[in-house]
């Protein structure tokens, strides 16, 4: 079947909005998600104006469907699933061509796209942005159950660090992450940081921490020797540490 017939049948069958999407991902019409429909004529326009072997979903509140890109490829990534998927499961979910998982949930509300939240590897797709349908393109749905609703826990685990907050201080002693995967996943993501995003990571992690309750010197304790190796200079990274806490 040709792939504007199957982009039809997937508007139709789930009131997706879709446009034709290229090989490499990108979009194959010149505004991309924002010319997505529905319509199955219009559909069949679009793909014979800009052929694309792929399809494309625009995300959010037009197709009323959000999706949780999981990046097996990143360890970050993969721990993170390991430890939320019961909490997430059971909701439509796609093998993509990386390896990856798309899950599909609805719902969403004013949830934008975001990338590397709560950990690398781990995006969203939501309002201003799209998925390629990978089950389209022969791929296995590894999930049948129907999306299920946005689930109100992630859209705080993906908000943006500058939203964190302090809380009051634990007791004394009271730092015990062994056994703990949530330390460690902080800690990884912070030392994977590349060029240009480290500072922003380290301040993202020390929101985490802080978050968790822990005081100045701990953090300083867990976060400054990844800072430090990442190439940070111990007193810039002490400065955004205080910020962190600041917030």
């Amino acid at each position: 079947m040709e792939v504007a017939q199957l982009a039809a049948n997937l508007a139709r069958a789930n009131g997706y909005a879709v446009f034709p999407v290229k090989e490499d991902k990108r979009p194959a019409c010149p505004h991309g998600f924002e010319m997505a429909v529905k319509d199955r004529v219009a559909v069949r326009e679009l793909w014979r104006r800009w052929p694309g072997p792929l399809i494309g979903i625009a995300t959010g509140t037009v197709s009323n469907v959000w999706v949780l890109d999981i990046d097996a490829q990143h360890a970050t990534a993969a721990r993170w699933w390991r430890e939320n998927f019961p909490r997430l499961l059971p909701t439509r979910c796609y093998q993509t061509r990386s390896g990856g998982l798309h899950c599909y949930f609805t719902g969403g509300g004013e949830q934008r796209n975001s990338a590397g939240r709560p950990v690398k590897g781990v995006d969203v797709r939501g309002n201003g942005g799209y998925v390629v349908s990978w089950t389209a393109s022969g791929l296995e749905c590894l999930d049948h159950a129907p999306p299920a609703p946005w689930p109100a826990w992630l859209t705080e685990a993906v908000a943006p660090a500058t939203q964190c907050h302090t809380v009051p201080h634990t007791p004394e002693g009271a730092l015990r992450p062994e056994g703990d995967g949530w330390l460690s996943g902080i800690l990884d993501t912070l030392e994977a940081a590349q060029q240009g995003e480290r500072n922003a990571l380290l301040f993202w992690s020390a929101c985490r921490l802080f978050e968790r309750g822990l005081r100045v010197r701990d953090i300083e304790r867990l976060l400054l020797p990844a800072a430090v190796g990442l190439g940070l200079a111990d007193h810039e990274a002490r400065k955004t540490i205080a910020s962190a806490g600041r917030r």
